[in-house]
């Protein structure tokens, strides 16, 4: 069974606990509320865990943790701002709560199995400088503004990207409220099978 770490603020843990319930069955679950770059703590955490997901606002201490474990883990970050690891070419640009469509999105099929309606929180959308996979994107009257200014609509609106053996996304499908009443569950249990199937992890 494959090791999962959950880093978030520790007064935040209990919101993630739908997502702990979804995982379970399939890997072993631990929290942790911060990840440094001591060598002795980071070696321990690439021997005991397969896949992070990274649910905290990014600090500049944690660029090199981040950074060091991508070229071996499986990441699924939830970017709350701008920052190194991410290449924006923008600020995020808020969008607001959305539930999205399976059907309207440009991600690959497999991400979509048994997958109907996605609940994301808080969303922003991300203007990336390079080449991603996109995952998530918005549907036909999702909109961004700029101002008074329509900046982007429907698809190429974008919550989530992949490249490799990292997943970003720039919403909230992870927490009890996100969780409830859509199949936000499935789709990550689909994205995991999807990374974990592709990746060199050791």
């Amino acid at each position: 069974m494959l090791s999962v770490l959950v880093v978030a603020e520790d007064a935040e843990w209990h919101r993630y606990k739908e997502l702990e319930e979804c995982l379970i069955n399939d890997y072993h679950v631990e929290y942790t509320d911060r990840i440094t770059s001591d060598i002795a703590e980071l070696s321990k955490i690439e021997f005991s865990y397969e896949i992070i997901f990274f649910l905290k606002r990014f600090e500049m201490s944690d660029i090199p943790a981040i950074s060091r474990l991508a070229k071996s883990k499986i990441l699924v970050l939830h970017v709350k701002n701008k920052n190194e690891l991410v290449p924006l070419s923008e600020d995020l640009l808020p969008v607001g709560d959305v539930k999205l469509n399976a059907s309207a999105m440009r991600g690959k099929l497999e991400y979509f199995k048994g997958v109907d309606k996605i609940k994301l929180l808080d969303a922003c959308h991300m203007e990336l400088n390079e080449e991603f996979e996109v995952i998530l994107n918005g549907n036909r009257n999702t909109k961004v503004l700029l101002g008074d200014i329509t900046f982007r609509t429907g698809k190429n609106v974008i919550f989530g990207v992949r490249k490799d053996n990292m997943a970003l996304f720039s919403a909230d499908i992870f927490s009890n409220e996100a969780m409830r009443d859509s199949d936000n569950c499935r789709f990550i249990k689909n994205l995991l099978k999807e990374l974990v199937g592709s990746a060199e992890i050791y």
